[in-house]
């Protein structure tokens, strides 16, 4: 769709296999600092007991720990970035597609994207939908998409909506209605389909 983003993981249908691979990376990215952490003490005790300068020893050891910690956070994170673009951004993209007028995703989509976020369930990154208070909610994102088509704000812009707009024709009149609806902007589609959903149909069916 024009002006929108494409999900990152173009199979939709795949989130769970691509989750799975995300997770099983960052549980061995986890389980290499735990033992490159324990592998650097190691070191430091052995070296104590045959050397008598501790304080060095303590100092390299603290050194090595905290570039192996940096090192495994940074891995960590992308992992998690990772997640968070297959579990909200992607997960946003395909409701704002699904639910919104053609041309008009893009609008729709930050807000959605603002009541989702990632969470973490006995160790497994699920979809969370937020309330309106941006608090984590039993909701599921097919419920959000309802939520969303019955918001008279975001009436103009949703698929199917029957709400109209307060009475002025002008949307119809003038330079948009010499042109085909395909040359029209996604301003004057807006536009007209708030004034009436009944003229926006009718425009779109004259005005191949």
């Amino acid at each position: 769709m024009e002006g929108l983003p494409q999900p990152k993981e173009p199979d939709v249908s795949g989130l769970k296999k691509k989750v799975d691979e995300l997770l099983a990376e960052k549980k061995a990215a986890e389980a290499r600092r735990k033992e490159a952490e324990e592998a650097a003490r190691k070191a430091a005790e052995e070296a104590a007991r045959k050397a008598g300068d501790v304080g060095a020893l303590e100092k390299s050891w603290q050194e090595k720990l905290a570039a192996t910690q940096a090192e495994a956070a940074a891995e960590i994170q992308r992992l998690n970035t990772s997640l968070t673009n297959v579990l909200v951004d992607n997960v946003a993209i395909q409701a704002a597609n699904d639910i919104a007028l053609e041309g008009s995703a893009v609008v729709l989509l930050p807000h959605i994207k603002a009541r989702l976020s990632m969470e973490s369930i006995d160790g497994t990154p699920v979809t969370r939908v937020l309330g309106p208070d941006g608090k984590p909610s039993a909701a599921t994102v097919d419920e959000l998409k309802e939520e969303f088509k019955a918001n008279p704000a975001f009436a103009g812009i949703i698929a199917g909506s029957k709400a109209s707009g307060g009475g002025a024709s002008g949307a119809g009149r003038g330079g948009a209605a010499t042109k085909r609806f395909a040359e029209l902007t996604e301003a004057e589609r807006v536009k007209l389909y708030r004034e009436s959903p009944e003229k926006y149909a009718q425009y779109k069916a004259d005005h191949p």
